[in-house]
């Protein structure tokens, strides 16, 4: 908005009988009630369009697992756009895995958090490494497909799950400790248990992989598309190879609800993958706690997914996943009610979804 004072012409000697209209004094009073005006409707103006989220939500902080990883990757993105978007300060906080912060969002310390579909299955209620229910949970949407698996040192002579027998393997990582139960599900696959292998625990993934660079283990797990992986196969003479997935691949989602065995394509993102391979998948997810006000969990699941096409640009990670596909019907845990309006506003809500959120919420009720 635009003001400008405009000084009434004196025409004639006797036209005007009050103070003259070029006085300083006129014009730095008319000055300073224009600029007061001004400020005012600036004010409004701004207070109007900065942002559509309750006014209870002056942060976004996003829980993540640590740098090098793309639940940070992804959640610095989000987190920018977010502020860019709303005009609300949103920043990713990175710890040492999921399994730290997923307590966080059931307690309502944190806004939102990336999650594998496993951490949200077993949290939501309280089995695997959660002591108790984390009843709170919510989903917001989906973000993308993780592809992960066992890598070893492509020198080592092991390429199948099965002739992992006998050797160092990380089971346990403390900072993400739901990834436990996919290892025990993906040696099931071979015909294999813990005790069927030398059991490792690691704090998480970056002492994992380091590890694996050194020679002090055999195998660890990681994503196809980890930059921390990109970094091992860089710096292990020869690389690494990801191992094929065991004969009996029933087992994984028998064992490890919310996972599945799909086939890997070696593409332009993917680490060290030469050939087509049998691997563990699950969803990510970005979740939020009962806390988040219904209008709040809405205009942010709107602006994530109205700029779908522009993350993608970003992160090519994203660049296979449609837009429409970011609602799935079976998730292991219940959506939040903001996105469920969003959701069903554009018409990605449906009577599968319907049945599946109640019997979710139904979880607690007993």
């Amino acid at each position: 908005m635009i003001f400008r004072i405009h000084h009434r012409r004196v025409r004639a000697a006797g036209d005007w009988t009050g103070p003259p209209v070029q006085s300083p004094w006129a014009v730095n009073y008319l000055n300073r009630v224009v600029a007061a005006f001004a400020f005012l409707f600036l004010a409004a103006g701004i207070s109007g369009c900065h942002s559509e989220v309750d006014d209870q939500l002056s942060r976004i902080t996003i829980g993540s697992n640590p740098p090098g990883t793309n639940y940070n990757l992804l959640g610095g993105g989000i987190a920018k756009l977010l502020q860019e978007r709303l005009g609300v300060a949103s920043t990713v906080r990175p710890f040492g895995g999921s399994s730290v912060y997923v307590p966080m969002l059931h307690r309502g310390e944190i806004t939102l958090g990336i999650n594998s579909s496993m951490d949200s299955y077993l949290s939501y209620r309280g089995t695997g490494p959660y002591e108790s229910p984390m009843s709170n949970l919510r989903a917001l949407m989906s973000l993308w497909t993780v592809g992960l698996m066992y890598v070893v040192r492509a020198d080592s002579g092991v390429h199948r799950i099965e002739e992992l027998l006998g050797k160092r393997v990380v089971i346990i990582m403390r900072a993400n400790t739901s990834l436990a139960s996919l290892h025990r599900a993906i040696l099931a696959t071979g015909g294999l248990t813990e005790e069927s292998v030398v059991p490792i625990t690691v704090s998480g993934l970056p002492e994992g992989l380091r590890l694996l660079t050194e020679g002090r283990v055999d195998a660890v797990s990681a994503a196809i598309d980890l930059a921390l992986a990109r970094q091992a196969h860089a710096a292990i003479p020869g690389g690494i190879r990801f191992l094929e997935m065991g004969q009996d691949e029933q087992k994984l989602s028998e064992l490890m609800p919310g996972s599945w065995v799909a086939t890997a394509i070696p593409g332009p993102v993917t680490v060290a993958l030469d050939r087509p391979t049998r691997i563990a998948n699950f969803n990510s997810f970005i979740n939020t706690g009962v806390h988040l006000p219904e209008n709040d969990a809405y205009i942010i699941v709107k602006t994530i997914h109205g700029n779908w096409e522009s993350l993608q640009n970003d992160y090519p990670i994203l660049a296979a996943i449609p837009a429409d596909s970011l609602a799935p019907a079976n998730t292991p845990h219940p959506y939040h009610p903001g996105a469920i309006r969003y959701f069903k506003e554009v018409g990605l809500w449906n009577e599968v979804h319907e049945g599946n959120q109640a019997k979710l919420m139904a979880v607690h009720r007993q």
